[in-house]
């Protein structure tokens, strides 16, 4: 019976059940309620009961009182004949008259027939004392006093006394059962209130039973079930043979369960095709990204104009860090200022176009090297609606370049060597002999000759012939390095002192700032100063009077796996024409000054270069121009053809 009767409330539906859970309490909270207010309505009237005692013990205390008042004043008129003793007899009278007619409505039964006979021994006590009064008043005096002194009034009061006596007994008793009965029905009261309260929170606790039980038990054994699974497997869900919504809910999470299962199953099957596959294609892009980035020239990506991928060879070639993520920005600011515009115009009108790109240009490197690249970029065919691919291939021609050039200027000084030194021996006899002789001339004419000043000419004129011999030789000759350590700040220091004439001339200063890692340098110390003296030299025929100071700084910087240092002149002159620029260390190149042979530059790189470093000039118009030199710190003593 109880399983069957379980087995019903588990098969209604879950409002039916919260609706029963609810309704049983109810009722017995409006049973309960009812209970209540009877128990109360009879501890109330228990209550108006004992109040009317009180009242009426109160009220026969009263009368007993008056009474005696009315004897006292009959007394005190009688004795006294006055009238104002006969004022509290009146009083007296009229309030026994009031308080036995409100006494006589508070009692009943026993106590009722006792105060009867109270009431009428007072009335005969009364009569008797009105009929002495007007007695008195008649000039009976002595009826009164004979009635004193027999005691009649006396034994009125004495009965009246005793009557009270035993009212006020009954009424006390009454009062004493009363407050017994009130205890009584407050007793009964709180049990109410209390075994009621006991009795329907019982029957809550029990409707919370029962929820708890259908619902919340088999929602919980179904979270147990759910949370103890292991994880990544889906738990099976036990269905419930009941047809409510918790049943219901079983059904449905059991098919889910089992649909769920049979997708995970098909999906690990899936997942191992796919890692499968996910292993042979990285190892495959492991192996081709490894050719990839470890290839000989730079390979690129773009989409658009926007780079998107590099490799390492790419990103060493344009100066940025291997490592370093991918930045179209950066690619364009590493492109020559020279050749920017031109490389980024053509490649926009090639992707415009859909056409390859071939192109040469330079990458300008952070620390000032540049390096020359030849650029080959193939459009791929990206579908409709895709920006246009471009695979891109950067090849490093700088050592190509620099070899063509030394190559051709090696052919060209060889030459050169040849031509100076039949120059060399074809003028200078007959420079030597113009000289001796126009010397003698000289001394033959007196001071204030004339023709001394065309004599004069002429010894200039042979002097600057042999200075500019002296000159193609010097440049022609191969260079045997005499490799010192020194120091480069004392040299500096010694370049300024010579130059202080023309620094002077000009009111020019000179700025210098030397690390003191680039401090010593191992190298031909009288060569490097012939530079240092040529460069600053022009430097101080390109300021303007009362010009910038010229700024000298050296620093440490490596170079094709050699350590090195930078050494910097740079100057706030008139600067060189983008034009002249690539010309000015090509011999016999001037660009306009009045006492140069063009030599001094081109002296300059080949001494440079046969300590093996490298000589760049920037230069921007009506700004001042800039000589970077870079010298490795050591030397081995070697002979150079320049």
């Amino acid at each position: 019976m109880r399983e069957r009767a379980a087995r019903l409330f588990n098969n209604l539906p879950i409002h039916r059940k919260l609706l029963l859970a609810s309704f049983i309490p109810l009722v017995a909270l409006i049973v309960l309620s009812v209970m209540t207010y009877q128990s109360i309505q009879t501890f109330s009237q228990d209550e108006e009961q004992l109040d009317n005692l009180y009242v009426a013990q109160k009220n026969a205390a009263e009368y007993m009182r008056l009474v005696v008042d009315l004897e006292t004043g009959f007394r005190g008129y009688v004795l006294t004949e006055q009238y104002r003793y006969l004022r509290p007899y009146r009083v007296a009278q009229e309030g026994i008259d009031a308080i036995g007619r409100d006494l006589a409505g508070r009692i009943s039964g026993d106590q009722s027939d006792r105060f009867k006979n109270i009431q009428a021994l007072v009335v005969q006590l009364v009569t008797e004392k009105e009929a002495l009064i007007h007695a008195i008043k008649d000039g009976h005096k002595q009826d009164a006093f004979h009635y004193m002194e027999e005691g009649r009034g006396r034994e009125l009061m004495v009965e009246i006394r005793r009557q009270m006596g035993i009212f006020d007994r009954f009424e006390q008793q009454s009062v004493a059962e009363k407050l017994a009965q009130l205890s009584q029905d407050r007793t009964s009261t709180l049990f109410v209130v209390l075994g009621g309260g006991v009795f329907t929170f019982g029957l809550m606790v029990g409707a919370l039973y029962l929820i708890a039980r259908s619902i919340a038990a088999p929602l919980l054994s179904l979270a147990t079930t759910v949370g103890s699974s292991p994880a990544g497997l889906v738990p099976a869900i036990a269905v419930l043979a009941r047809t409510d919504e918790i049943g219901d809910l079983t059904r449905v999470m059991h098919d889910m369960s089992t649909q769920i299962r049979g997708h995970l199953n098909a999906m690990e099957k899936s997942e191992a095709a796919l890692r499968q596959l996910n292993e042979h294609l990285a190892t495959s892009e492991a192996k081709y990204r490894g050719l990839v980035d470890h290839a000989p020239f730079g390979i690129f990506t773009t989409k658009g104009m926007q780079i998107t991928f590099s490799n390492r060879y790419n990103q060493e070639l344009a100066g940025l860090g291997p490592n370093d993520p991918v930045d179209p920005d950066a690619f364009r600011e590493q492109i020559h200022p020279e050749d920017r515009d031109r490389v980024l115009s053509e490649f926009s009108q090639a992707v415009t176009q859909g056409q390859s790109y071939e192109t040469v240009f330079r990458f300008l490197h952070k620390d000032g090297s540049v390096r020359k690249v030849l650029s080959r970029r193939l459009p791929i065919d990206g579908g409709d609606g895709v920006s246009q691919v471009y695979v891109g291939f950067n090849v490093d021609i700088t050592a190509l370049e620099d070899l063509q050039s030394r190559l051709s200027r090696a052919e060209h000084l060889a030459m050169l060597g040849q031509v100076a030194a039949g120059i060399a021996h074809e003028l200078r006899n007959p420079l030597v002999g113009i000289g001796s002789t126009a010397s003698l001339l000289l001394d033959d004419f007196a001071d204030g000759d004339s023709r001394r000043a065309d004599i004069d000419v002429i010894l200039k004129e042979a002097k600057r012939l042999d200075r500019i011999v002296n000159q193609i030789v010097e440049y022609a000759r191969p260079r045997e390095l005499a490799p010192v350590l020194f120091e480069l700040s004392g040299l500096i220091a010694e370049v300024v002192k010579t130059l202080d004439v023309p620094l002077q001339a000009k009111h020019l200063a000179i700025q210098s700032a030397l690390s003191p890692l680039a401090d010593r340098v191992h190298a031909d110390r009288d060569q490097i100063k012939q530079v240092l003296l040529n460069v600053i030299h022009n430097a101080i025929d390109a300021s303007p009077m009362d010009g910038a100071a010229i700024d000298v700084t050296a620093f440490e910087l490596s170079g094709q796996e050699r350590p090195g240092i930078v050494v910097l002149v740079k100057d706030a002159g008139v600067g060189i024409s983008s034009a002249a620029l690539p010309h000015v260390f090509e011999p016999f190149y001037t660009t306009g000054k009045r006492h140069g042979t063009g030599l001094g530059l081109a002296i300059c790189r080949n001494i440079i270069e046969s300590h093996g470093g490298d000589i760049h000039m920037t230069s921007e118009p009506g700004k001042g121009t800039s000589v970077r030199i870079w010298l490795p710190l050591s030397q081995n003593a070697q002979a150079v053809k320049g």
